[in-house]
C-alpha cells in the first residue's frame, strides 16, 4: 500500500489540490526521476493535500492541468530548466491571472530576490522545500499573510520580503514510502533498467569553488539515521523485484566512514540483496584502509563516482578541490588490490577561468595514469565548466557578465556552455573534446538505457571518437558537429 493509499484526504478538496512541475523539454532523453517533488508531495499528502505531478519531460501539459490549483509549485536549477519553467509560468498567467505560481529548487535558492523580481514567480522557497510547502499551502488556504512562512521570499507591493531561513528539517521524517503512483514510471530509462534513486543524506561539509552546496546547505551535511536507511533498502529489496542497483544520489555519501560501515553491515545482516553505486572523493578514498574497501565489495557496492575536475594541481588549488592526483592514483590502485570488481567512475571538467592547454595535458596524462593502474577506471565525459552561481563565479565576476534575470539564466546551454574568458579557437577545441570523450567513454549499460535510434547512433559515434581520443585530435569536422547536435537533442535543449 502507497502513501496515497494511507493518506489520500477524506475532506472536501476542492481548492486543496496543488500541481508541482519538473521543467524540460517534452521527450527529452534518459529523464532521471524528479525524487525532490516526491518528497513535497508526501509532506503534502500527509497534511491532508490532493497533489498532481508533472514532469515536462515526458507529459504534456494542458489547461485543464492548471485549473482549480491551489498553487503551482516549479522546481528549477539554473539553465534551461528555467525556460522551460518559465514557458510553463507564462501559460498558468494566460490560464489564472490570481494563481499563485512559487518557485523552488536549487537556482531561486541561491538567487531569491532576483528569481521573485520577475513576473511569472509569486513566491521563492528557499533551501529545502517539505516543510515550508506545507506551511505556505495551509497560510493560502487561511488567506493570511506571508510574514511569519519561514524560508520563503516574495512581494509585497512593490517591496521584496525575505522571511528568516527555516531549520533543516529530519531526514528520517521523509516517508519510506513516497508516492510513485504520481509518476509515469514507465518513462523513466533508469527504472526500467532496474536502477532507484535514493538519498541518504544532505549537503557536504567541503568547499569546491564551483559548487552550490556552500551556499544552499551552508557547509553542512546531515543525514538519515543508519536504521532508517536500511529500512529503506529493505523495503526496495522487498517491494521492487526488478531492480538491481540501489542508485545513491547524495552529494558526498562517505562523509562519514563509520556510517558507511555500518550501512554495509547491515546490508549483509539483513540480507538486502540489491548492489550499490554512490559518489565519492579521492581524499577520502585514498586514507581507507583495506578492511573497509573490502567490506564496501562485499556489501555489493559495484561503482563508485568521484569528481577529479582537472589533472592539474594548479587548478585543483584554484577551485579549493582539495585533492590531488596523487590521492587519484592511490584510491584507484587500492579499490584494484581491495575491492576489485567496484569500478571507479571519474567525471572531469574543462574550460576553468585561466585554463591553458598545458593544463588539458596534464588532465590527458592524469586520465591514462589512472586506467593504467586500474584498467576498471571509466572516465565521463570532460565537460565545458558552466558558471552557475557559487563562490568561484563570485571571484571571477569581472570576467564574465553575470545574467542579471532569470530569463538570461534561462539561455544558459548548461552542456555546452562557451566560457567568454577563453578565446572563440580555444573554446571550439573544447567542444570537440567534450564531444569526443562523451562518445569514447559513455558507459554501455547507459547506451542499453537509450531508445532506437540513438543506440544505433551512439555506438558509430563511439567507434569514431575512440580513434580521435587515441590520437587526441579535436578538429572540428562533420562528424563532431551532428554528434554535437545529437547530444542535444538527447538532453532536450
Amino acid at each position: 500500500m502507497s502513501i496515497i493509499d494511507h493518506l489520500q484526504p477524506s475532506t472536501d478538496l476542492k481548492g486543496r489540490e496543488i500541481l508541482l512541475v519538473f521543467p524540460g523539454k517534452y521527450k527529452a532523453q534518459n529523464p532521471q526521476i524528479p525524487l525532490s517533488l516526491l518528497h513535497l508531495a508526501a509532506f503534502l499528502l500527509r497534511e491532508g493535500y490532493l497533489v498532481r505531478l508533472l514532469d515536462m519531460r515526458v507529459e504534456r501539459y494542458n489547461d485543464s492541468s492548471i485549473k482549480d490549483k491551489l498553487f503551482i509549485g516549479i522546481s528549477s536549477m539554473s539553465g534551461q530548466q528555467i525556460r522551460y519553467g518559465l514557458e510553463f509560468a507564462k501559460r498558468v498567467r494566460e490560464v489564472d491571472q490570481s494563481l499563485k505560481i512559487v518557485w523552488g529548487g536549487v537556482h531561486p535558492t541561491l538567487l531569491p530576490v532576483q528569481t521573485v523580481s520577475n513576473p511569472y514567480v509569486d513566491i521563492v522557497v528557499r533551501g529545502e522545500g517539505e516543510k515550508t510547502i506545507v506551511d505556505l499551502a495551509n497560510k493560502i488556504v487561511e488567506g493570511g499573510g506571508l510574514e511569519d512562512v519561514q524560508g520563503i521570499t516574495f512581494t509585497k507591493g512593490k517591496n521584496v520580503i525575505s522571511n528568516p531561513d527555516r531549520q533543516p528539517i529530519d531526514l528520517d521524517d521523509i516517508p519510506i514510502m513516497l508516492p510513485y503512483k504520481l509518476i509515469k514510471e514507465d518513462k523513466y530509462p533508469s527504472l526500467s533498467a532496474g536502477r532507484f534513486h535514493v538519498q541518504t543524506s544532505r549537503g557536504c561539509p567541503h568547499r569546491c569553488g564551483f559548487c552550490y552546496n556552500s551556499i544552499f546547505n551552508h557547509s553542512r551535511w546531515r543525514s538519515k539515521s543508519t536504521e532508517r536507511i536500511l529500512d529503506e533498502f529493505e523495503y526496495i529489496s522487498e517491494t521492487r523485484p526488478n531492480i538491481q542497483c540501489i542508485d545513491i544520489i547524495d552529494d558526498n555519501f562517505f562523509v562519514s566512514s563509520k556510517r558507511v560501515e555500518e550501512i554495509c553491515e547491515g546490508i549483509l545482516a539483513r540480507g538486502i540483496d540489491k548492489s550499490w553505486r554512490a559518489d565519492c572523493r579521492f581524499d577520502y578514498m585514498s586514507r581507507y584502509n583495506d578492511d573497509f574497501l573490502t567490506l564496501l565489495e562485499k556489501s555489493r557496492c559495484v561503482e563508485l563516482n568521484f569528481g577529479a575536475e582537472t589533472g592539474s594541481k594548479r587548478l585543483l588549488s584554484l577551485i579549493n578541490k582539495d585533492v590531488t592526483p596523487e590521492m587519484m592514483y592511490d584510491s584507484v590502485e587500492k579499490l584494484k588490490k581491495n575491492a576489485p570488481t567496484i569500478e571507479p567512475y571519474v567525471f572531469w571538467m574543462s574550460g576553468l577561468p585561466t585554463e591553458t592547454e598545458d593544463d588539458l595535458k596534464e588532465t590527458y596524462t592524469v586520465m591514462e595514469k589512472l586506467s593504467t593502474i586500474n584498467p576498471k577506471t571509466q572516465h565521463v565525459e570532460i565537460c565545458i565548466y558552466t558558471p552557475f552561481p557559487s563562490p568561484m563565479l563570485q571571484e571571477f565576476a569581472s570576467q564574465y557578465n553575470l545574467p542579471k534575470t532569470l530569463e538570461e539564466w534561462g539561455k544558459i546551454d548548461v552542456f555546452h556552455y562557451r566560457p567568454p574568458w577563453h578565446d572563440k579557437k580555444y573554446v571550439n577545441m573544447l567542444e570537440s573534446i567534450s564531444t569526443v570523450t562523451k562518445f569514447t567513454f559513455y558507459p554501455e549499460a547507459r547506451i542499453r538505457e537509450l531508445k532506437q535510434p540513438y543506440r544505433a547512433a551512439y555506438k558509430v559515434m563511439h567507434w569514431l571518437a575512440e580513434k580521435r581520443w587515441k590520437h587526441k585530435y579535436f578538429d572540428l569536422p562533420i562528424d563532431l558537429k551532428l554528434a554535437s547536435l545529437a547530444t542535444r537533442k538527447l538532453r532536450g535543449y
